[in-house]
């Protein structure tokens, strides 16, 4: 059985955030040779399993609702897909859409969340791995995601994991930014 952890932050006010409080403001770990193709907001979960012998909650996968940062509509989700090595962090348009895109990535480097809070996750780079979808879709040709302005999500103490197996879900936010190559003139 899986506990959910609690964090108050209503939409409206995780639409209002913005990089560093200035949507102009550079990214710590923008990507070279790209421009942003777009900006979602997440919501959901980073979801732990005790592992009692390890003393230590260990990662398992995201759960979240992206939303779009212009217009606040729910877009897609983000969620790991099973490559046989324990996952890839992807984030896909809605079941059922008529566009439907995916991207999947791996990690390239991570940054300590900057406001200095421990209760943040870190902000990661990441690169494509797998694009599902034409250019023109919502994911369609990706080249990286970064993850950026967190809140919360990261693992309870150590000592709170008691019960091998038991299942964590720590709620986050953050700012996804979703990156396509310049194209060459």
């Amino acid at each position: 059985m899986a506990r959910l952890l609690s964090l108050r932050l209503s939409l409206p006010l995780v639409l209002s955030l913005t990089v560093h409080g200035s949507p102009s403001a550079p990214i710590p770990l923008e990507p070279a040779s790209v421009k942003t193709k777009f900006v979602t907001l997440a919501v959901g979960t980073q979801n732990y399993r005790c592992d009692v012998k390890a003393g230590a909650w260990v990662f398992v996968e995201p759960q979240a609702d992206l939303f779009d940062s212009k217009t606040g509509s729910k877009c897609g989700v983000h969620f790991f897909r099973d490559d046989g090595r324990g996952g890839r962090a992807t984030w896909a348009s809605l079941p059922g859409a008529e566009t439907a895109s995916s991207v999947t990535v791996k990690l390239d480097r991570s940054l300590p969340s900057p406001d200095g809070s421990d209760r943040n996750i870190d902000w990661l780079l990441t690169n494509t791995t797998s694009n599902v979808g034409e250019p023109g879709t919502l994911f369609g040709g990706v080249s990286n995601v970064v993850r950026a302005n967190t809140v919360s999500g990261v693992a309870p103490p150590a000592r709170e994991c008691q019960h091998d197996a038991e299942i964590v879900k720590v709620p986050y936010k953050a700012v996804y930014l979703f990156y396509e190559p310049l194209q060459h003139q």
